[in-house]
């Protein structure tokens, strides 16, 4: 087999070479149980045809217990929502490639993870989150995925890209903009509101907010049961354009303004926040580029534990034009 000697072979590679999954691949290069020998010698003599050598990242995580990456999701209902799906099956990919075996831990599994993992990273933070305090007590090094504080973290820039598609609306002509998000009163969505509170000060337009209530089944159900009531007892809505801190809430208020007949951009306007698949397929939005903030998390992870600086990294949105907005 021929192969350019200026690259290393990644694990995809190998594992499309031999005809296994990359968490196969990842064990086999580990040295962890799972395999039958002849497998895990088969993996090892094509890895070593095709040159495979860790990236510097690799290196630095794969010793040990520091192989296993917990993964570790906030409050239990958040595993539901289309987003943390899909940036589970990213990271899990990111980690892969590197040679990581992750493990999956609930938010109050917390106090077990350093026995089974030699690092993390949290997804889903809520108000009174102590894991990244707990992990650092515990000398476990971490990756948020969420906004600037301690410890090294990454996070799509938010508050850009709500001042991005506010100002949209605005030379839209729209003048009644309302900042629709859940549980406004925590501190959930504060780069979000401040984009979108930023852009309607440099405009010199009203602040509106509609908090929505924590609901462990659907946020797009609960924007729905949300504005189908008030909407009915309106003579008419209170704005035009609706700034929705996700796509799945965005899609509850369509549903709710379709109901009562309200003609969607023209009578209101709609934007979200993710641009997940299938679920924006029609609507407006901000697209997240979530790929790449799992990949950054993997680099901050073996920076962490090579001992480096803290670093927060900033992910840049895009705006995406569609139907509803």
């Amino acid at each position: 087999m021929s192969r350019d000697s200026s690259r290393s072979a990644t694990i995809r590679e190998i594992a499309r070479q031999a005809g296994v999954s990359i968490a196969s691949v990842s064990r086999a290069l580990n040295g962890k149980p799972g395999l039958s020998e002849e497998l895990r010698e088969r993996i090892l003599a094509i890895s070593r045809e095709m040159a495979y050598r860790p990236s510097a990242a690799a290196r630095q995580l794969i010793s040990g217990k520091a192989a296993v990456v917990g993964i570790s999701l906030g409050r239990q209902d958040v595993e539901l929502h289309p987003y943390y799906i899909l940036l589970y099956q990213h990271l899990t990919l990111a980690l892969h490639e590197q040679g990581m075996v992750p493990i999956f831990f609930a938010h109050d599994q917390t106090a077990s993870l350093p026995e089974r993992a030699g690092a993390a990273i949290l997804l889903g933070e809520f108000p009174g989150d102590r894991r990244a305090e707990r992990l650092a007590e515990s000398g476990v090094p971490y990756v948020r995925i969420g906004e600037p504080g301690e410890g090294f973290s990454v996070a799509p820039d938010d508050r850009h890209g709500f001042v991005q598609v506010t100002r949209y609306l605005i030379e839209s002509g729209r003048r009644r903009i309302a900042f629709v998000g859940g549980e406004l009163e925590q501190p959930c969505y504060p780069p979000r509101l401040a984009g979108y509170c930023q852009a309607l000060a440099e405009a010199g337009l009203t602040e509106r907010f509609f908090s929505l209530p924590h609901d462990v089944t659907s946020a797009s159900l609960t924007a729905y049961r949300f504005f189908a009531p008030k909407l009915a007892s309106w003579d008419a809505p209170p704005f035009d354009a609706l700034v929705c801190a996700t796509d799945e809430i965005a899609l509850g208020c369509l549903a709710a303004l379709d109901d009562h007949g309200l003609a969607v951009p023209e009578q209101v306007a709609v934007t979200g926040f993710d641009d997940l698949p299938l679920l924006a397929a029609r609507l407006t939005t901000l697209r997240q580029d979530i790929a790449a903030i799992a990949t950054m998390s993997v680099v901050l992870l073996g920076d962490a534990l090579a001992g480096r600086s803290p670093r927060h990294v900033s992910i840049p949105v895009e705006l995406i034009r569609r139907e509803t907005g």
